[in-house]
């Protein structure tokens, strides 16, 4: 069984939650290994709480520039989500190039008859293209792929 990278990662988080699986896990760890992984995840901890911090100031400033707004137009905060919400519905996002495990392909059989599929994610799910689109597919699209992106012809 091949674990991906989430699995891993939730594994670890559920390992950490518990200070006697914590132990076990990491008894027989020398302490140069466990001063690594600490450094690096002081690294990652460290640039997160800069990311955090850099999105607070920007909504700050945000903020201040549409109160400044909302004085010299005399617009409501509901007049400005209004209009936020309009042209989020209009904005066609920028396109992104696709996951490297999407998959795009043409099979066309003998007859010449074929059916579409689309293959997305890290985990390749699939959908045959009936019923609504799955949320982690609607998710790219809204990123900016296209539901051709994904998509793989099979033959009948």
């Amino acid at each position: 069984m091949q674990l991906n990278q989430n699995d891993i990662i939730e594994s670890l988080q559920q390992t950490l939650k518990n200070k006697r699986q914590t132990h076990l896990a990491f008894q027989h760890t020398n302490l140069a290994t466990l001063q690594t992984i600490k450094k690096k995840l002081d690294v990652y901890i460290e640039q997160r709480e800069k990311e955090k911090e850099e999105k607070t100031v920007a909504l700050t400033e945000a903020q201040k520039v549409i109160e400044n707004m909302m004085e010299k137009t005399g617009l409501s905060r509901n007049d400005i989500a209004q209009l936020l919400s309009q042209s989020v519905a209009k904005k066609t996002p920028k396109r992104l190039r696709p996951e490297k495990n999407t998959t795009e392909t043409t099979d066309v059989n003998a007859s010449g008859s074929t059916q579409k599929h689309y293959v997305y994610g890290d985990h390749n799910l699939s959908w045959d293209g009936q019923g609504d689109v799955p949320e982690g597919l609607q998710e790219l699209i809204n990123e900016g792929f296209e539901l051709s992106d994904f998509e793989v012809t099979r033959s009948l």
